[in-house]
């Protein structure tokens, strides 16, 4: 625990350096000293039993800003780290591209509209941003938009808008199209709540910049989980005020337009990450966590659709939400993130740690 903890500081004070704010000081220190005490206590009491074993973790260079609640995506050896907010709270155009190979990071151009908890995916060597937060979190504002970034002219186009504005939503990639699920709105009128949230289904087509309203999931749900395997999605995890952990697994196959329950997650929670490996879908930390005092999770599952079962993995080393996954060669890289359930200023981290499946 010492030793990775240290490990972290060492890393986050050279990527900072000087340069570094007060703020982001705070953060690595609430890191160091709650790592030896409180946040230690809690990550060995993540459910009933020690989970099994498995998978190593280990720490790539952490990020030249410190993020949470981006959107990410792999193409080839590069992921692109897209919006998000740093220790501010406040979305910015920020782009980070990170080399797996050349292990380095480097901007792209910014994209055309500051957003938090979007949606990302890719098709035929193109990005896409769907949806997302407007404004600060408190402040937030669900949006419809759709844009298309091509890394080869570096550049940014507006696509059709998404059929219901919403943030906090999942997307998964099947045959070329892209499949939005869940989400959070603004709650209809006279709701004692301002946000809502949405089972709403919808599916991309890049080719005829189409969208088409699909049948909704069975749970509603926002901050959840989606990862595409064998021409089926998967959505699991997520929440629905007030419950924070939900466990519900839904499969989607695409071809007669369905949705199946399947088995449940051994620890719900929500504002997790999910990449899918080998035929897997993994998903990696969270929010609502009763049993530590900072409300985050360190639990680390994989979902094989084959035996529809799930398995405990090694636990994160840092617990966090508000982070993302992306799967490259045989190993899941996770930056950003928060240390601190509800995403407050002081937890934004710059740490990038990777997963890899024994």
């Amino acid at each position: 625990m010492g030793i990775w903890f240290s490990s972290v500081w060492v890393r986050l004070s050279q990527a900072w350096g000087r340069r570094a704010s007060r703020t982001a000081r705070w953060s690595c220190l609430i890191v160091t000293l709650v790592g030896f005490s409180e946040l230690g206590a809690a990550m060995s009491s993540g459910g009933a039993g020690a989970p099994p074993k498995g998978g190593k973790w280990d720490l790539a260079v952490a990020l030249p800003e410190a993020r949470q609640e981006s959107g990410a995506v792999a193409l080839g050896n590069l992921i692109y780290l897209i919006d998000g907010y740093g220790a501010d709270m406040v979305p910015s155009t920020l782009v980070q591209v990170y080399d797996t190979v050349a292990k380095q990071w480097k901007q792209a151009s910014p994209a055309p509209e500051a957003l938090h908890h979007l949606g990302v995916a890719a098709v035929d060597g193109k990005i896409y941003v769907v949806g997302g937060f407007a404004k600060s979190f408190r402040e937030r504002t669900p949006v419809d938009s759709v844009w298309q970034y091509d890394p080869a002219a570096d550049r940014w186009e507006r696509r059709a808008p998404l059929p219901t504005p919403r943030g906090a939503l999942a997307v998964a990639v099947v045959e070329g199209k892209i499949y939005a699920m869940g989400g959070e709105r603004f709650s209809a009128a006279g709701s004692k709540e301002k946000y809502e949230p949405v089972a709403d289904v919808a599916v991309y087509d890049p080719k005829s910049d189409k969208w088409e309203v699909l049948l909704p999931m069975r749970q509603k749900r926002d901050h959840l989980v989606a990862g595409a395997i064998n021409g089926r999605i998967y959505a699991v995890s997520g929440r629905e005020r007030p419950n924070y952990m939900l466990r519900n697994t839904e499969e989607y196959n695409p071809e007669t337009r369905a949705w199946r329950d399947r088995a449940p997650m051994p620890s719900g929670r929500s504002g997790g990450a999910g990449a899918v490996l080998n035929n897997r879908l993994y998903v990696f930390g969270g929010e609502g966590n009763e049993q530590n005092p900072l409300g985050v999770f360190n639990q680390a599952e994989v979902y094989d659709p084959t035996r529809n079962a799930w398995t405990k993995l090694s636990p994160m080393p840092l617990p966090r939400h508000a982070l993302v996954a992306v799967a490259v060669g045989n190993k899941i890289y996770l930056p950003g993130g928060s240390i601190v359930q509800g995403g407050r200023a002081p937890g934004t981290m710059a740490i990038m740690d990777t997963f890899e499946p024994n």
